[in-house]
């Protein structure tokens, strides 16, 4: 459980689990803002656009992927859709690869891995952009560009997680992802 991940990884660890015996306080807000007149407007992970993790490499929600004007101000040619319910919007205008993963602890993320890899990097040698997008540009999508970072640059989790955190600081894995992500590093950097 997370007190043998913590006591393993205590650095990607950034505030212990509330115990059971103590009283749970209420939960906070929803990520929605709220915009003047006190109505819900944009989620928080809407907010903004996509943000460029590399010259090449993009990260960001659905809302961002179904913006034309926000991909081409931003020289997106290709779009990796991490979602089994995200739409592709605009087929005839840029590549797609979508990889049909849900975000729950039973998804076996890894096993797409390489496809998604394969395909960043050949979007990069034709001189092109991608754009990674699951719903909210949290989980899937930050999962996958962590695990192109951990390959293409050869850098331990840690640290490619906390790169890109800096650049989207709504990201977080799931905690099955993160395991997946931990035993990718270990393969990756052992060969």
């Amino acid at each position: 459980g997370f007190e043998n991940f913590q006591a393993n990884f205590p650095e990607l660890c950034s505030v212990a689990p509330t115990p059971l015996t103590t009283t749970v306080a209420p939960p906070s807000p929803s990520p929605l803002l709220l915009n003047p007149e006190g109505s819900a407007s944009t989620p928080s992970y809407d907010q903004g656009g996509p943000v460029e993790i590399l010259p090449f490499l993009f990260l960001g929600s659905s809302f961002h992927s179904s913006n034309r004007e926000v991909l081409q101000s931003l020289g997106i040619t290709a779009v990796l859709n991490v979602s089994s319910s995200c739409p592709n919007y605009f087929e005839e205008q840029f590549q797609y690869k979508s990889i049909p993963v849900e975000d729950n602890h039973m998804a076996e993320i890894s096993a797409w891995f390489q496809e998604a890899i394969d395909f960043i990097d050949s979007v990069k040698s034709n001189g092109g952009r991608v754009l990674v997008h699951c719903q909210a540009g949290i989980s899937r999508s930050a999962t996958i560009c962590l695990a192109y970072l951990i390959q293409s640059r050869r850098v331990r989790l840690e640290e490619a997680f906390d790169f890109v955190k800096q650049r989207r600081g709504v990201i977080s894995p799931n905690f099955s992802f993160m395991g997946q992500l931990l035993q990718f590093e270990t393969e990756v950097l052992c060969h």
